[in-house]
């Protein structure tokens, strides 16, 4: 759901981005039936959606690497230590994002990341638990329902912090690679 939400604020502040979504545990099935309901209960088609495991590729080729917990954060930079700058919890991305403020223009989202990643504290793992999406998975359409509620809000203030009004008027078009990254893909 992350990865359709996001894709979807990014394209409503006319970005180019490429969202995907990539599994720690990958089952390689389609979303669950409640992810597609909920999602189309809010006008978006997550029926062709089919999960796969998170590679070093991908992780390599992110530019923002977002974990539903902080486990999956901890697979994204077991892929690669290197990408602990740009991976991040969702709750967390946001919550120090409004602490560094929007991406200023000629920024690079992995130079926004980079100044995300200096307002964690020193010596701590990422992310705090309510930073953490709980997985809605087993449970029924109204736990879905609150917890694309939640996935909605931050994804609609990560998308202000990536491109805000004043960072569109000032840059050029780019295309950004945004990886979010979860566990529980698996049918129902």
């Amino acid at each position: 759901m992350a990865m359709e939400l996001l894709a979807h604020e990014l394209a409503k502040r006319g970005a180019k981005a490429n969202v995907f979504s990539a599994g720690t545990l990958g089952w390689g099935g389609p979303a669950t039936n409640h992810a597609v309901k909920t999602l189309a209960d809010r006008g978006l088609d997550l029926s062709a959606h089919e999960s796969r495991r998170m590679s070093k590729q991908d992780v390599d080729g992110a530019d923002l690497i977002i974990g539903m917990t902080r486990a999956h954060v901890n697979g994204a930079i077991a892929h690669d230590p290197d990408a602990m700058p740009r991976t991040f919890v969702m709750g967390e991305i946001v919550r120090l994002g409004r602490k560094v403020g929007p991406r200023q223009a000629g920024q690079s989202v992995r130079q926004w990341c980079e100044e995300v990643h200096a307002q964690r504290l020193p010596n701590r793992p990422p992310g705090l638990g309510s930073d953490e999406i709980d997985d809605p998975v087993g449970e029924n359409l109204d736990v879905y329902a609150a917890c694309a509620d939640r996935l909605e809000k931050l994804c609609a203030e990560l998308a202000e912090l990536l491109l805000s009004d004043s960072y569109l008027a000032q840059s050029a078009p780019e295309t950004i690679e945004i990886d979010p990254v979860d566990d529980h893909l698996q049918p129902s």
